[in-house]
């Protein structure tokens, strides 16, 4: 199975004073993604263990077989 991308998110300890709260919601955002990407990869894994097939796979995620495969096959 291919390796899980991870994203650098670091908290950094920066005077946001001047700041909007949008940095805040960028922090958040991208460790959602972060979080949804590592659970993405995990049901894949398990699906595939389940015995679905990339195009099952493809299908759900509104991708391709070969699109799957080559994203999250070994």
């Amino acid at each position: 199975m291919a390796r899980t991308p991870i994203l650098k998110t670091q908290t950094y300890r920066v005077d946001r004073s001047h700041y909007s709260e949008t940095l805040d919601e960028l922090h958040t955002t991208a460790q959602t993604i972060e979080q949804a990407t590592t659970r993405l990869y995990e049901l894949v894994r398990l699906a595939s263990q389940e015995g679905a097939s990339w195009a099952d796979i493809g299908r759900e995620l509104g991708v391709t077989r070969s699109a799957a495969q080559q994203r999250f096959g070994s």
